[in-house]
């Protein structure tokens, strides 16, 4: 449980840090920002009741779908923004993105 607990934390600290990076990065305007950390703290607290509270695997999917789902809508045009700064992106920093952050979905949804 200590583990999970601090690689839980781990997970948040940086799920975070990006979300005020991109905040930085982009400059968003007040309303965008607050949709932005509405869906980073949605993410967390999917996150959170994982790991103490196990789901049902067909709960937990459906949850985190609609999670991903809303939190798509809720900042559309902050994705379109990172997706274009990511593809201007040279194919080696792509790629070391692409691999970082699955490795990161793959070992969360082992450890939690």
């Amino acid at each position: 449980m200590t583990f999970t607990t601090v690689f839980l934390v781990a997970i948040i600290a940086l799920i975070i840090a990006k979300t005020r990076d991109i905040v930085l990065r982009n400059n968003l305007d007040p309303k965008k920002e607050k949709r932005l950390i509405i869906a980073s703290i949605l993410f967390i607290l999917f996150l959170v009741t994982n790991a103490t509270l196990p789901y049902p695997e067909s709960l937990y999917w459906f949850i985190g779908l609609g999670i991903v789902f809303s939190t798509s809508i809720l900042s559309y045009d902050v994705i379109k923004k990172e997706f274009k700064r990511f593809m201007a992106l040279e194919t080696k920093d792509k790629l070391q993105n692409i691999l970082f952050y699955s490795l990161l979905v793959v070992v969360t949804n082992i450890y939690l």
